[in-house]
């Protein structure tokens, strides 16, 4: 059976609808004291309302990044929300600092009405589209309890903001998750301050959104799929359609959430190496919200609300203070969406539970059901592959290609994402080959950084540079190749009870050190990639699973067979 459409109903595997909306809730109350922390409550500090602890605490950076005022969000969501032992609702001293937060929101914003997150002069249309989301939801959180100074002033900054959005798009590549955010953003700013031009924009964003929307589902991320950013993107866009009522919107949500069923793992994990940015962490609120209008969200709603105390795909306790606000305000809109959809919820029904393929030609991903076993590739990254024991629940072998060491210091990896990669696919395994390129991992060094701090101080306060800066940075971190004289061909047998992977390399050993095979690595920048998950503790099949590949007899051609059987596995 080759298809690319989920069926089948299947029985959930989580809490029940009735005690969902308090898994959520406790999960909430254990992050208030830290929040809380990471903002200067000094009433008569220069830096009053900032939630960038680095910046005015430690003064460890030279700029506060906007982003961190995301936190009003949930700070909002304590103050007006009556729950049992919730001592911040209605509290005079919260109250008074997130005052002090929108003041600073305010403060930071430049004339233009954007932001910065990572760098100054950035212009950023991230930090400008979800501050602009999330403050926008804090104000509705807060209603008439802030001053009505503050009030003013918001709606002043929020319609500068989408006035810059108006002006402004994302140039370096096409991100649905941040076009998600700007559309929310934007639609927000319409129904605050009522100017139609917002939502006329907000719709542009929409419809850039949904005109890229693949026939397999999958909202694009970098040229390709990514089911863990998938989960992230698809909750601004299901928070417009709450608003909206928009059904067509509705029925692309409904695409993106089947095609997303088919990536969580036996284990609940999700994604990961094989998918186009390697992301792991699951936001789960679009699918709680969408509970009651789709099978799917309410299937994967339940399947997955266990990670939020295992934390089998990386949650809130995984990620850094980079993703803290925006999975922790996701998981406020968890909570409100389990609470609304208690007794609405839809009759969960997931991906077929049959034996067969399923095929995602256009994603470059490929799902493999047998009786023992689930096997996921990553066609588009060159065969990259994970296998569960399904009766365990576990992950068996993760298999993220080669990767190795060249004399000038550097990597290089058959893991590249080509969207060009075709396979042979049939019941009885997979067929690809691809090349080897070199890989693109630089950190900062003293000198490296006062250099682009001084163009972004000089030359990237003009537009035109700024955004130049930005493309260059994308294109070296993330879409930079150079290929290498190494080539390999790779086929999967797909057996009843495991799987064989036949590998042949060949090339030009001149410039190579060495090389060897990798469970778990990556080959491109994603800050929200490489979140630990606890299937990383996984030991390899055998013991002489990393032996390096031979270099000198290359030219000639190297073949490695790998065979994992489930009944040979520890825990089988």
């Amino acid at each position: 059976m080759t298809n690319s459409e989920p069926a089948a109903a299947t029985q959930p595997t989580a809490n029940q609808p009735n005690v969902a909306s308090e898994l959520y809730l406790d999960a909430l109350r254990s992050w208030s004291v830290r929040v809380i922390s990471l903002m200067d409550r000094e009433r008569f500090s220069r830096t009053r309302g900032c939630m960038d602890r680095t910046f005015w605490a430690w003064k460890f950076t030279d700029f506060p990044g906007a982003r961190f005022q995301e936190g009003l969000c949930y700070l909002g969501f304590l103050y007006s929300t009556d729950f049992p032992d919730n001592p911040y609702f209605q509290n005079s001293k919260l109250l008074e600092w997130i005052d002090g937060g929108f003041n600073y929101w305010c403060d930071i914003q430049r004339s233009s009405g954007d932001f910065d997150e990572a760098y100054p002069f950035e212009r950023s249309l991230a930090a400008t589209a979800f501050t602009g989301h999330y403050l926008s939801e804090a104000f509705e959180f807060m209603g008439d309890a802030l001053p009505k100074k503050t009030q003013d002033r918001f709606r002043r900054g929020i319609g500068l903001a989408g006035d810059w959005l108006i002006q402004n798009d994302e140039k370096h590549g096409f991100l649905s998750n941040h076009l998600a955010a700007a559309a929310s953003a934007l639609y927000h700013a319409y129904r605050i301050t009522g100017e139609g031009r917002f939502e006329k924009r907000s719709r542009y964003f929409l419809d850039k959104i949904l005109s890229h929307q693949s026939s397999e589902g999958w909202y694009e991320e970098y040229g390709g799929a990514d089911p863990g950013y998938q989960t992230h993107g698809s909750y601004y866009l299901a928070r417009i359609q709450h608003f909206s009522g928009d059904k067509n919107l509705l029925d692309s949500l409904d695409r993106s959430v089947q095609f997303i069923a088919n990536f969580m793992h036996p284990d609940l994990s999700l994604g990961g190496e094989y998918t186009s940015r390697n992301t792991q962490t699951f936001y789960p609120a679009a699918f709680e919200m969408l509970s009651a209008h789709s099978s799917a969200a309410s299937w994967v709603a339940q399947t997955m609300r266990p990670t939020v105390k295992n934390l089998a795909a990386a949650g809130l306790g995984t990620v850094d203070i980079y993703n803290l606000f925006p999975l922790l305000n996701n998981t406020v809109f968890a909570y409100l969406g389990a609470k609304a959809n208690e007794d609405k919820m839809r009759p969960p029904q997931g991906p077929s539970e049959e034996p067969g393929i399923i095929h995602f030609p256009k994603a470059g991903l490929l799902k493999v059901r047998r009786p023992r076993y689930d096997l996921f590739v990553g066609v588009h990254k060159g065969g990259v592959l994970k296998l569960f024991d399904r009766e365990q629940g576990r992950l068996v072998l993760a298999n993220s290609g080669y990767i190795g060491t060249l004399k000038n210091g550097k990597t290089f990896s058959s893991q590249w994402n080509d969207p060009e990669r075709k396979a042979d696919v049939t019941e009885d395994g997979i067929q690809l080959e691809g090349k080897f390129f070199q890989t693109s991992r630089p950190v900062m060094d003293p000198w490296r950084f006062m250099a682009f701090r001084l163009f972004s101080l000089t030359f990237g306060r003009m537009k035109a540079a700024a955004y130049w800066l930005k493309s260059l940075l994308v294109k070296v971190l993330i879409y930079k190749k150079t290929e290498i004289d190494v080539s390999i061909a790779r086929e999967i047998k797909l057996l009843d009870d495991g799987i064989e992977i036949h590998d042949k390399l060949q090339g030009s050993p001149d410039d190579v050190v060495d090389l060897s095979p990798g469970d778990i690595f990556t080959t491109i920048h994603m800050g929200s990639s490489r979140y630990f998950v606890p299937n990383e503790l996984v030991a390899p099949p055998s013991d002489d699973y990393h032996q390096p590949v031979p270099i000198a007899e290359l030219r000639a051609g190297v073949e490695r067979l790998t065979r994992v059987t489930i009944d040979d596995q520890p825990g089988s």
